[in-house]
């Protein structure tokens, strides 16, 4: 029997208005960043490198996006998740786009049960700087009028 599965995914709108509240978060932090969102499959929806962010920001973004999009978990929580599990943590951090590096989120939506739509990743500031960003970002989505 034939399955078919449908998937939500956020649009390229809400993406530009994503990176926008998260290049204004970081205005105000006084950081460059790299800001990268992703949809529920991995792939690019829009990103934008700060004038002055470090270069090797640019892929931290999108493998800290690609993370929280894999498993629908924000990247600075695997630390403490893996804390007992040193085989797999060892396992995950030999992957080429998985990263524990603080700064990546799942974006969901308030509709069907918080249904994954995408992840945003920020880098180039401090860690708590970079999740401050992306949760702006996030923000941004879930104001009034939006």
């Amino acid at each position: 029997m034939l399955s078919v599965q449908t998937l939500h995914e956020l649009s390229a709108d809400s993406a530009l208005l994503m990176l926008q509240a998260a290049k204004q978060k970081a205005e105000q932090l006084g950081v460059a960043v790299c800001i990268s969102i992703v949809g529920t499959q991995g792939i690019p929806l829009a990103s934008i490198r700060m004038n002055g962010a470090p270069l090797l920001s640019i892929s931290l973004a999108e493998d800290k996006a690609y993370t929280a999009v894999s498993f629908n978990r924000a990247t600075h929580e695997w630390d403490e998740h893996l804390t007992n599990q040193p085989k797999i943590q060892q396992a995950l951090g030999q992957r080429d786009r998985f990263t524990m590096l603080g700064g990546g989120l799942p974006v969901t939506t308030h509709l069907e049960k918080g249904a994954l739509v995408a992840a945003i990743g920020v880098s180039g500031g401090a860690v708590h700087q970079d999740i401050e960003c992306a949760q702006a970002a996030i923000n941004a989505l879930h104001k009034p009028g939006c």
